[in-house]
């Protein structure tokens, strides 16, 4: 009898407890944000006090430049959140107040629901000569929050986001080295804040960093988390060369860091947060959805976005309009078929009002008809001309007008050239351009000697790869202004080669002279084209490059070789070119 009223009265002690701890109104509430300074330590430790608390995913935000990732990172926590209701949790953006930000910024990260704190050293601290991401340390002092994962704006998250919260706090993601730690777990208490402050103002006279101070006095080595744990959960980019800059990457060492499907990935959450905050930029575009369904189609339809298995031959890409210009184009294709380094000739036919004419395999054998593929197109854009297509094989794409006669040993010498400097946009039309980073102003030339910094699509090869990077990589703004101008789109293709691979154009000289049929009635005869090209350097360097040149001036010239011409000496002439 007496063993069963104490297991009685237990539970009801027990069941009051529970009653008094959870139940609303008997609860103190909390603020979003304590200090140290301002709460009592008997407050903070409170049995009570921890049933308010909460888990919350924060980030930092110290370089301008970083907004668009950041904002990708929080659209993605959404989406993730979305998935999974349950898992959501407030969204922390820490930001220094000596960084300055535009408000409109400030008001896009809090449109997508994250709570905006600006920042500074705690008073203990000096802020002279110290990076001002360093005031990350303010995530220790976040007192209502039970524990915090943080992660930088190389991560998009996925789904089961909640899940990170069961590593214990100290551990953290690492890869590459120690230094790169884009996720790790927190407790914000007074006693680890006030540790990582006392040894953080110890280590700043000997320029230890505030990363290498988290390494070596907070991050358990026992509790890293493996990066294939969480692969589910979420991606990171660890690489270098990022979705959001790949284009201004600018080293040789492009394609050892180059991920176009997680990339292309990234860019489709980047338009799509872009639509949501400010879905008017778009409307009148009616490209707009080109991107999206000519990269998906893509996708769908290959297994391996860098897999071109034929080194030895090229593909030709001719872009055509005029139903008026299939006679003369079907004689330029039976003029390419009979190079054994030809191996496919796509047509890009960039009416979608229009059937391609029957008669554009007129005269073209029967057994060359696999060679010829006809790209109809939905969108009429002058973007379509670099479309990744899936029945490509070759690795070398040469891009060519329809109104362009080259001979074909100039033209399989040109792709010999290629393949020496397979990065570089190597052709027979160069141009010169300039620009000031201070006035933003450029100019555009043509040339009768180098340097030369841009080679035309008229006639130009290039790797295949780069077809995927400029359709469904770059940011569709680029797109949008070439469709606008119906101009401009080689120059947007040649500063993302360069821009990916500091790689200079190379000028190819043909043996035997060019044939253009443009130059009577083409775009180029236009007096305004000129100027309108200008601009186009101008917006797309200043909007997209960030004011910095990513084209490379050039001065080589290739050419078939020619045995020098010399001859016996004599010194009578060599004294009268000498002195005249």
């Amino acid at each position: 009898m007496n063993r069963r009223f104490y297991i009685l009265t237990l539970i009801s002690l027990l069941c009051c407890l529970l009653i008094f701890t959870l139940y609303p109104s008997l609860r103190q509430s909390s603020g979003a944000f304590a200090s140290s300074s301002h709460t009592s330590r008997d407050e903070r430790n409170s049995v009570f006090k921890i049933f308010d608390k909460k888990g919350a995913l924060a980030t930092m935000l110290c370089d301008p430049n970083m907004m668009e990732a950041t904002l990708v990172s929080i659209y993605s926590l959404n989406s993730a959140f979305a998935k999974k209701p349950s898992s959501k949790t407030d969204v922390i953006v820490l930001i220094p107040e000596s960084i300055r930000f535009e408000q409109q910024d400030i008001h896009r990260l809090e449109k997508l629901g994250a709570h905006v704190i600006r920042t500074a050293f705690p008073q203990s601290i000096s802020h002279q000569g110290n990076d001002a991401c360093n005031t990350i340390i303010n995530l220790w002092a976040l007192f209502d929050y039970q524990k915090i994962v943080y992660f930088t704006p190389d991560v998009v998250f996925d789904n089961n986001v909640d899940q990170l919260f069961n590593y214990l706090p100290g551990s953290a993601l690492s890869l590459n080295d120690d230094q790169d730690t884009p996720l790790f777990v927190l407790e914000p208490n007074p006693h680890s804040f006030e540790n990582l402050v006392r040894n953080f103002r110890k280590a700043s006279s000997s320029n230890y960093s505030f990363p290498e101070l988290l390494q070596d006095s907070y991050f358990e080595y026992k509790s890293r988390i493996p990066p294939k744990e969480i692969a589910n959960n979420l991606h990171v980019y660890s690489a270098p060369m990022k979705p959001w800059n790949f284009h201004a990457y600018s080293d040789i060492d492009w394609k050892k860091h180059y991920d176009p499907v997680s990339f292309y990935k990234w860019r489709r959450i980047s338009n799509d947060v872009r639509h949501l905050l400010d879905p008017s930029a778009t409307k009148d575009w009616v490209n707009e959805p080109r991107q999206r369904m000519v990269c998906d189609s893509y996708l769908e339809s290959v297994t391996n976005v860098n897999h071109f298995p034929i080194h030895d031959k090229f593909s030709v890409m001719i872009s055509t309009y005029n139903p008026e210009r299939i006679e003369h184009l079907s004689l330029i294709i039976r003029h390419l078929l009979q190079s054994d380094q030809v191996h496919t000739v796509f047509i890009t036919w960039h009416n979608p009002a229009l059937q391609v004419p029957s008669s554009l395999y007129q005269d073209i054998s029967e057994k060359d008809y696999e060679r010829v593929k006809v790209l109809g197109q939905t969108f009429d854009s002058l973007n379509n001309r670099f479309n990744p297509v899936d029945e490509l094989k070759t690795d070398a794409v040469y891009i060519m007008d329809d109104d362009i006669y080259v001979d074909l040993d100039d033209l399989e010498f040109t792709f010999s050239v290629w393949r020496s400097r397979k990065d570089s946009v190597v052709g027979h039309f160069p141009r010169l351009h300039t620009y000031d980073p201070i006035t933003k102003d450029a100019t555009y030339k043509l040339i009768g000697k180098a340097p030369y910094s841009i080679i035309l699509t008229k006639s130009m090869f290039i790797r295949s790869d780069y077809l995927f990077s400029y359709t469904c990589l770059l940011e569709p703004k680029l797109h949008q202004l070439v469709d606008n101008q119906l101009n401009c789109e080689d120059l947007g293709f040649s500063m993302m080669a360069s821009g990916m691979s500091h790689a200079a154009s190379t000028f190819v000289r043909p043996k035997k002279a060019m044939e253009d049929f443009g130059l009577k009635q083409g775009i180029s005869t236009n007096t305004a084209h000129m100027p309108a090209r200008a601009d186009c350097i101008s917006d797309f360097i200043t909007l997209f490059w960030d004011s910095k040149d990513p084209l490379v001036n050039s001065y080589d010239i290739a050419a078939p070789f020619a045995k020098p011409q010399i001859r016996v000496g004599n010194w009578d002439r060599i004294e009268k070119t000498i002195l005249g």
